[in-house]
């Protein structure tokens, strides 16, 4: 598999998505338990969950423009 075939693969696109949830849920209760109070890096953390999440979504795109059916 090149690049390109291994980065529109269903794991990597699951993963994504997952992980961009999991940091926008879970990353900003970690941060306030560890101390963090700041307001500007707790929406920092959740902006960065929705990118992933986003780019994820990218990625499902262009794998169903990719696919050979």
């Amino acid at each position: 598999m090149d690049g390109v075939e291994s980065l529109v693969s269903r794991p990597i696109i699951i993963a994504g998505a997952i992980a961009g949830a999991l940091i926008a849920t879970l990353g900003p209760v970690a941060l306030k338990k560890a101390g963090v109070q700041s307001v500007r890096v707790l929406s920092t953390v959740v902006r960065l969950g929705h990118a992933v999440s986003w780019v994820s979504v990218g990625l499902f795109i262009a794998a169903g423009f990719l696919s050979n059916y």
